[in-house]
Order: C-alpha cells, then structure tokens, then sequence
C-alpha cells in the first residue's frame, strides 16, 4: 500500500469518527433536555396534586378559602377582618351562598336570612371602619 492510500483511509476514519461524536452529542443533547422536561413536568404535577389535596382537604373545590386575596392582603392584622371572615361577609362568602343554594343545600329561606346576615354584618364592617378613621 502507498503513503497516500494510508493518508487518505486514515482521514475518512478521522473524518468518520468525528462525524460519530457529534452525532452523539447532540443525542446526548436531546435526551438530556428531555429528561430536564420531563422532570420539571413531574415536579408541576407533584405541586398541582398538593394543591388539590390541600383544596380537597379543606373542603374548597377551587383552592380558594372564600376570600378574595385583596380582602386578605387589605384587611391583614385588623380586627375587624377576623370578625368579617368569621362571619362570612365578602364577596367569596356570598358566592359560596349563591352555590349551596343552587346546588340544594340550603332552601330559599335559609338563603335569604343569610344573605341578609351578610349585608348585616358588612354594614357593621363599614361602620367600625368609619369610627376607626375618625379616632
């Protein structure tokens, strides 16, 4: 064999064994950005299902405690927002009247004497806010 025919097999074995290493890298490439998908895709579903537990636990079918984030934000320390969550009076509690109405728990008088209760205790919320204002 001559010198040139060697050269020559050796750089196709050069030039075939590169080409190989890239294919392999980007393979390797992609699986390992699958496996980063595929791990943040189970940590989502992991902290999805413990939201839906917590909301199942607490009774709430949408996560939400019946109270707007603004009413718990806005209100946060005062007196006065303990005693409206206590007694229901926001938003939140009226749509959840709303639906146990729908829903058949609770019958048509009973909706109204705690719809009346909520604009009630609401009053007294404006009222105690009022006079804290003006001390």
């Amino acid at each position: 064999m001559d010198l040139t025919k060697t050269l020559y097999y050796g750089a196709v074995v050069i030039g075939v064994l590169i080409a190989v290493g890239v294919v392999v890298s980007v393979v390797s490439a992609i699986l390992s950005l699958l496996r980063l998908l595929l791990v943040a895709a189970l940590l989502i579903g992991v902290v999805y299902a413990a939201y839906r537990v917590r909301s199942w636990l607490s009774g709430d079918d949408d996560g939400n405690d019946g109270h707007s984030v603004t009413d718990r934000i806005g209100n946060f320390g005062s007196s006065t927002a303990s005693e409206s969550r206590s007694t229901g009076s926001s938003p939140g509690g009226r749509d959840r009247l709303r639906r146990q109405y729908v829903e058949g728990e609770i019958d048509e008088a009973e909706f109204e004497r705690r719809i009346e209760r909520e604009f009630e205790a609401e009053d007294l919320d404006d009222i105690e806010r009022e006079l804290e204002r003006e001390r």
